[in-house]
This record gives structure tokens, sequence and C-alpha cells, in this order.
């Protein structure tokens, strides 16, 4: 779960995955169920199937998506490129966003963290990616 989320720990579990932690991050849920297509390089296929909460990095080149297990350790690390992504939205909601995106063989909807108690790193981080649409420029 993402109740044991202080930034010192998101920060190294991403160094352990070579992910350079850049006010990028968010924290989030899975809305429904998401039919997983994997690409070779996964290795943990099983963490994605089972885990509930992700850890999201936003950059240029794409989007990571990191399930979490236990106490906020990561995973695996799934790289999607932008210009696989075939639609992207990030909708505002009071407590938590909704975002969705699809791929030519996946379609993701996740539901984001707007505020989790004593983190507002998450807050500073939405306002971030948000004046740059999430890096999103398609």
């Amino acid at each position: 779960g993402t109740e044991m989320l202080s930034l010192q720990k998101v920060k190294s579990e991403l160094e352990t995955f070579g992910y350079t932690y850049d006010n990028n991050i968010l924290c989030g849920h899975t809305k429904s169920k998401v039919k997983w297509v994997l690409p070779t390089g996964i290795v943990n296929v099983i963490a994605f199937e089972r885990a509930t909460s992700y850890l999201f990095g936003f950059s240029d080149n794409g989007i990571n998506l990191f399930p979490i297990q236990g106490d906020c350790d990561i995973a695996d690390n799934l790289f999607i490129p932008w210009n696989e992504i075939t639609n992207f939205k990030m909708k505002n909601g009071l407590l938590e966003n909704e975002m969705a995106l699809s791929t030519s063989t996946m379609k993701i909807e996740m539901k984001i963290n707007k505020v989790v108690a004593n983190n507002s790193w998450i807050k500073d981080n939405i306002n971030n990616l948000k004046a740059k649409n999430y890096f999103y420029h398609q």
C-alpha cells in the first residue's frame, strides 16, 4: 500500500531501478482490472497481475509504471514510450484524479492520489506535472 510512502523511501526504491526522481512521480491504484500485455523484458509479470498500488513516473520519453508490493517496495518497471500511447487523459477529481491511457494492446485506467497524509510532495508533483501537461505532447 501507499500508506508507507515517504519521499525518501520512494527515491531509494526508484534508484534501485535506475530511475531519477525529478518531482515527476505520482502514486495511485487500479480503477478496474487491467489486461496486461507486457513486453518480454518484464521479469515480474505476476507483480502487475497482483498489484493494486502503483507509482507513475512521467518524462519527455514516456510513462513508467512501477507496481508496488508490501510496504512500498517496487516490484518491477514498465516503460511505455509516448509514441506507443494512442490516448492519454488525466481527469481532475476532488480527492483523486483518473488517468486513462491506451496503447495498441492495452487499456490502463488508474486512480491517482491527490492527497496522501503527511506527504506534501504528492501535491507538489501533481501541480508540477499538470503545468507540464504530464509531458504529453501528442
